[in-house]
């Protein structure tokens, strides 16, 4: 009898919104557990991250139908939305860009030509890192990222503000490491510290939990990337007697199946990232290439 109820309910449903909102949706709203052939439950094709770095001149692939990021296999801020896709086991496409020589159609995709942009349906696309996290949250619930408690929420949003030193320090260690001076070192530390003060307060796995959520992978990108520079300059080094809880914390991540399997060698990343210093070009295809 429930069962019965519940399929008229979901009937309903269906039929109201069939107009407005994909069935899939619907789906994933009204039973985000169901057994009913979902791709997530039952696994998905594995995704190609290194797909060839579309550039000026390339035409724009058909679109599928599937999810689609456009990407750039190296950009930290397009890795948030592949973190959330991952963490969800959404099935979707990548589409690389190469972002020294864009091509024309990327302003039909991402008004600013940036990455990430997310094509949710032919033409419907939304774009910036946050933004497109947000709305996977929202409209794939299954699997939640956002922690419900405002409080909570409102401090995971504090996190991912509070590490710009982190973000800082990466960037110039890539253009003009000589311009690193000692009020950008102890920004950096005081970043550090304030999220093994979290980890420590918290006193959880991950920052929000037993598996990581929004918080981890907003700002897990910038950890990966101090990892790859370390060896070349330790001013990327986190002391793992300063902050223990933050290296167990890092080496936790890496092990998380929505990262490790989109990481990249920190040998590949730290070349394609020295193409970004003055009179250089970075090799977007490297990753590609080696495989």
């Amino acid at each position: 009898m429930i069962l019965s109820t519940l399929s008229f309910a979901v009937h309903i449903l269906v039929s109201s919104f069939r107009v407005f909102t994909p069935l899939t949706q619907v789906l994933e709203l009204v039973l985000p557990y169901r057994n009913m052939g979902s791709k997530a439950l039952k696994g998905i094709k594995k995704i190609n991250f290194n797909t060839k770095h579309l550039k000026k001149g390339d035409p724009l692939p058909p679109f599928n139908g599937k999810l689609r990021v456009y990407n750039m296999r190296y950009c930290p801020y397009a890795q948030r939305t592949i973190l959330a896709l991952n963490a969800k086991q959404l099935d979707y496409e990548v589409v690389n860009i190469d972002l020294k020589n864009k091509p024309e159609w990327l302003t039909a995709k991402s008004y600013f030509a940036k990455v990430p942009s997310l094509e949710i349906a032919e033409n419907v696309c939304i774009y910036e890192s946050l933004v497109t996290v947000e709305y996977l949250d929202e409209v794939y619930p299954r699997r939640p990222l956002l922690p419900k408690d405002p409080l909570k929420k409102a401090f995971d949003k504090i996190i991912i503000e509070a590490i710009g030193p982190v973000h800082t320090l990466f960037y110039k260690l890539i253009m003009n490491p000589e311009s690193l001076t000692e009020d950008h070192m102890t920004a950096f530390h005081k970043a550090l510290t304030f999220v093994e003060e979290q980890l420590k307060s918290r006193g959880t796995k991950f920052l929000d939990g037993a598996e990581p959520g929004y918080a981890d992978y907003m700002i897990w990108p910038w950890f990966e990337r101090l990892l790859a520079f370390k060896e070349k300059d330790d001013r990327a080094t986190i002391d793992g007697q300063k902050y223990k809880l933050l290296t167990k914390y890092i080496n936790d991540m890496l092990e998380d199946p929505a990262v490790s399997q989109y990481l990249v060698p920190n040998n590949i990343l730290f070349q394609v990232m020295e193409g970004y210093q003055p009179g250089k070009t970075p090799n977007y295809d490297l990753l590609l290439e080696s495989e």
